[in-house]
Parts: structure tokens; C-alpha cells; sequence
């Protein structure tokens, strides 16, 4: 979906307001002046600026554009299924990594996008788990970051070194 620039530019503006607002709550050490919400005011204004500037941009060319216009791949489901995977995969992971933990989920996140993508479910499941374990291997063991186990937080030392 297209939308005018003003729409995109009031979310831009918006979001950079906040998070220049947001990073005055962050406190700097007692020795500097600045600290970690100079990065972040910095990111934050410069969003502010550039949402500024689509508004301004959309105003000036009103008459010329649509208010939005629908994808061509609306009116196509397997299109749509395809658009619709991955943002529906990301709330998936977010509601059920907790309870079924990071291996099991990302299993099948993985192979639901790949079965959707054309490949049988065999296959799927294969790829699905074999890219899920070598991700819980890589970010588990190498970078330490600690994952959700679910059921099998009683076997989480066999995958972790």
C-alpha cells in the first residue's frame, strides 16, 4: 500500500519526537555532559527533521497524489499469503517463543515460510529445523545471548558449549 507522504511524514515525525524526548530521561555519567541519550536525541531529531520535510513535501504536491493506493498483489491471495508470512511469523515468535522456546519456534517459523515459498513439507521441516539449530548454536554458544528454551530447558546444556 502506497500512502501519501504526509501520512508517512507524521510517523516519522512523531516517532522521532519521542525518541529525542525519550533520551532526556536517559541519565549521563556524574564526569561528562553528555551520556547515553546524546546518540539516540541525535537519531531522534534527525527522524523529526526528515518527517518534517515529507510533510512539508506532501502538502506542496496534494492535489497531484492520492491520499493511497492499493498493491497490485491484493487481489491475488498466494500473493497476499506471501506479503502477510512474515509479519504474522514475527507475532508468532513473540507470543509462543516463551512456552515453546527458541528451537521449537523458530523451527517452525522457518518451515512455514518455506513451505509457503513452494517447497514440501519434508523439506520444510528439514530446513526449518536445521537453520533453527545452527541459529541456537550460533547465538547461544558463540555470542552468549540467552534464548528461551520452553520444554527443553532440561537438555538446553546439550546445545550449548
Amino acid at each position: 500500500m502506497k500512502v501519501h507522504d504526509i501520512f508517512v511524514g507524521m510517523v516519522l515525525l512523531g516517532v522521532g519526537v519521542f525518541v529525542a524526548a525519550y533520551s532526556q530521561t536517559l541519565t549521563a555519567p556524574r564526569n561528562l555532559s553528555y551520556g547515553p541519550g546524546f546518540f539516540p536525541m541525535l537519531v531522534g531529531g534527525g527522524l523529526a527533521l526528515c518527517g518534517g520535510a515529507l510533510v512539508l513535501q506532501g502538502l506542496s504536491n496534494l492535489k497531484a497524489a492520492p491520499l493511497a493506493v492499493l498493491p497490485d498483489w491484493t487481489g491475488d491471495a498466494r500473493k497476499a499469503v506471501r506479503f502477510w508470512i512474515l509479519p504474522a511469523a514475527i507475532l508468532f515468535y513473540v507470543v509462543f517463543a516463551d512456552a515453546l522456546g527458541f528451537l521449537a519456534t523458530a523451527t517452525l517459523i522457518v518451515a512455514t515460510v518455506v513451505a509457503v515459498r513452494g517447497a514440501s513439507k519434508i523439506r520444510a521441516l528439514a530446513v526449518g529445523f536445521a537453520v533453527a539449530l545452527v541459529m541456537n548454536i550460533g547465538f547461544a554458544s558463540f555470542l552468549h545471548v540467552p534464548l528461551p528454551w520452553g520444554p527443553l530447558t532440561s537438555v538446553s546444556g546439550w546445545l550449548i558449549w
